[in-house]
């Protein structure tokens, strides 16, 4: 576990980093652009994802999958990949006047053809970072992620300051896939990973057909909101509600995107190994809510100053779909591990399944709530969310049989440390009189008492977390208590 727990700390590391540059180029950027020109960009890069999830076709999953480590399932994925990407890029730049006209936006034309280079590069640096993530080589993953987001940043911010708009966005994509292949190549230089080869390619193909479709649907799926915003709201709204989702969605890429690099690798290993694999999805579960439930509700209850300082305040108007998000977002917790402990323990049809079962009402759902707009669609997640849940779990149980008490009891002490971290927050919105509209430092002051409780509730209930916590703080605390000696003995 030394090995996982290392990894974890690495990730972590790097989403920090790269969350704390999001974070100072999302503040920046929406002081720069109207939300007609964000909205814009999330359309373009809307559509985009969704063919990408298509195009990498579950290479990287390939490669992590594989029993033996070696170039040759690496050299296998790169052809692929490389064949379906100038596909797609070909489809996307000659279609992009198509979407362009469908939703009535000219520049979007422009924006889809620059983006389509990206889908050039992605090639080069894809099959060595899953090479990278199957080794647990994460030290060396997180300068190539970190050195990639920056360039993404500096290059946003550099052109939406000359006045480039929403176009910036799009240069901004393909700077950043230029920057991860030389990355990649700088800290794990295998050049021989392209040259081309078709070897295994049927083992690909079998994983990479249901696991592209998998994404294909579920990516769809959670850009859906976006797509009907965009088609009967306009771009103003599709930058509203985007804008919500990268607030909203902070819990998420501070505890779970951690994880998620992680966590397949993980099960991998236990399942080449011989392992049960309930133990590990259960202390998983555990340690996600441990993090994301009071994380995602104290983020809820001070939406307010948060919007104010990351977004400014012409974005207001996002603070109740961020709530309402943010409150949604601590029903997702299972949905981290699902692909994960099914491909691993065989069930990668069921992936599938699952989502062929629930996306449909689902999907029906939010066709039905995008006519009322960003918050309508934000409360539909109240129901969607649990449905499909509750759906993954099934397929899960049948895999990975547990029973529900130790489910229950997984996430028990979870839920503790949950009303905990509400507390003081709670007391300071009583305190102002002004429902959730806080100030800045009542902001403050409602997070960094929220934090506190957080902390004191893991280490009096004897959290899981709160042992990896201890083990990360006991050589700190060494370290400064030798120096300080030294210090004092040298007087």
């Amino acid at each position: 576990m030394s090995l996982v727990k290392r990894a974890v700390l690495l990730v972590s590391g790097e989403r920090y980093l790269v969350l704390s540059i999001t974070l100072g180029q999302t503040a920046l950027v929406s002081r720069l652009l109207t939300p007609e020109q964000v909205g814009l960009s999330m359309l373009g890069v809307a559509l985009v994802q969704v063919v990408d999830g298509v195009r990498d076709f579950g290479t990287t999953n390939y490669i992590i999958h594989e029993p033996t480590t070696s170039q040759q399932s690496a050299r296998t994925a790169f052809t692929v990949l490389l064949a379906l990407s100038l596909v797609f890029a070909v489809g996307l730049f000659a279609s992009a006047g198509l979407w362009a006209d469908l939703y009535g936006q000219p520049l979007l034309a422009s924006y889809l053809r620059v983006l389509s280079l990206s889908f050039l590069l992605v090639p080069f640096s894809g099959p060595l970072m899953a090479l990278m993530r199957r080794d647990f080589q994460f030290a060396a993953l997180m300068w190539v992620n970190v050195g990639t987001c920056l360039t993404y940043a500096l290059v946003l911010v550099a052109l939406a300051v000359l006045g480039f708009g929403a176009m910036s966005f799009a240069w901004a994509m393909v700077a950043s896939a230029a920057a991860a292949v030389a990355l990649s190549l700088a800290v794990r230089p295998e050049p021989g990973v392209y040259r081309p080869s078709l070897q295994g390619w049927r083992t690909a193909l079998a994983i990479g057909g249901c696991s592209s479709l998998t994404t294909l649907l579920n990516r769809a799926y959670d850009l859906l909101p976006i797509f009907l915003l965009g088609r009967f709201g306009g771009p103003d709204l599709v930058g509203l509600y985007g804008r919500a989702q990268v607030v909203s969605q902070l819990p998420d890429k501070m505890i779970l995107g951690s994880l998620g690099a992680v966590i397949l690798p993980m099960f991998a290993a236990d399942r080449r190994d011989g392992r049960a694999l309930a133990p590990g999805y259960l202390a998983s579960i555990g340690n996600i809510t441990g993090v994301l439930w009071p994380v995602a509700l104290l983020l809820a209850l001070i939406a307010h100053p948060v919007v104010l300082v990351l977004l400014g305040s012409q974005w207001l108007a996002s603070v109740p779909i961020v709530q309402v998000l943010a409150l949604a977002s601590m029903l997702t917790f299972p949905a981290m591990l699902t692909y994960p402990v099914l491909l691993a323990s065989g069930g990668l049809r069921d992936t599938l399944t699952a989502s062929l079962i629930g996306l449909p009402p689902s999907a029906a759902i939010l066709f039905v709530s995008a006519s009322g707009g960003p918050l309508a669609v934000a409360l539909s997640q109240f129901v969607t969310v649990p449905l499909q849940a509750g759906i993954a779990l099934w397929f899960i149980r049948r895999r990975v049989p547990f029973r529900l008490t130790d489910f229950a009891g997984a996430l028990r002490i979870s839920a503790l440390v949950t009303v905990a971290t509400a507390l003081p927050p709670l007391a300071v919105l009583a305190l102002s009189g002004r429902g959730f509209v806080l100030t800045i430092p009542e902001g403050v002051l409602a997070g960094f008492g929220g934090a506190t409780a957080w902390l004191v509730a893991m280490l009096v209930l004897d959290h899981p977390v709160a042992s990896h916590v201890r083990e990360t703080i006991r050589p700190v605390v060494l370290g400064v208590r030798a120096r300080t000696r030294a210090v004092w003995a040298g007087r």
